[in-house]
C-alpha cells in the first residue's frame, strides 16, 4: 500500500498533478520500518545492477533518512527507489532493452533534481563507504 502511494506521488508530481490527498494518507507512516525493508531490496538490486547504477539509489536512500527531509520528499524518494529496485516496470528492460532503461533514468533525473539541495558531503561519504563495502574500493588513478 505504501509503495503504491509513493509511486503515485512520484507519477503525479512528474505529471504536475496535486498530491495533497496522497500525502495525507502517508502522514502516519512509520518510515523507519519502511527504510529497513527498502534497504534489503536495495542491496539485492545493487548486486545485480552494479556500483554505478546503485550510487544514485543510495544517495536517495540517505537523503530520505535525513531528519530534515519532508514527508513529500520522503514519499517521492521512496517511490523512486521502489520503482527502480522492484522488478515490475512500466517499460520492461528485458522486453524493450534500452527503452526499458529510459523510464528509470527519467525517474532518477527527476528525483535528483528535486532533492539535490539535500545531498551533503556526509551523505556522499556514506554512499561511497557502502559502495566500497559491497563492491570493493575503487582504484584512484593519479597522473
Amino acid at each position: 500500500m505504501i509503495i503504491t502511494l509513493c509511486i503515485l506521488v512520484l507519477v503525479y508530481l512528474m505529471m504536475g498533478k496535486p498530491v495533497d490527498g496522497l500525502l495525507e494518507q502517508l502522514k502516519t507512516t512509520d518510515w523507519k520500518s519502511k527504510f529497513a525493508q527498502l534497504w534489503d531490496k536495495i542491496k539485492t538490486y545493487a548486486l545485480k545492477a552494479g556500483r554505478v547504477a546503485t550510487k544514485p539509489i543510495l544517495i536517495f536512500y540517505h537523503v530520505m533518512r535525513d531528519s530534515e527531509t519532508t514527508t513529500l520528499e520522503t514519499a517521492l524518494i521512496y517511490g523512486a527507489i521502489a520503482y527502480i529496485v522492484i522488478p515490475a516496470d512500466l517499460l520492461p528492460r528485458k522486453v524493450l532493452g534500452f527503452l526499458g532503461i529510459l523510464d528509470d533514468a527519467a525517474v532518477i533525473a527527476y528525483v535528483y533534481k528535486k532533492i539535490s539541495n539535500k545531498i551533503t558531503a556526509e551523505i556522499i561519504n556514506k554512499v561511497e563507504y557502502t559502495l566500497d563495502q559491497w563492491f570493493g574500493a575503487e582504484a584512484v588513478v593519479v597522473d
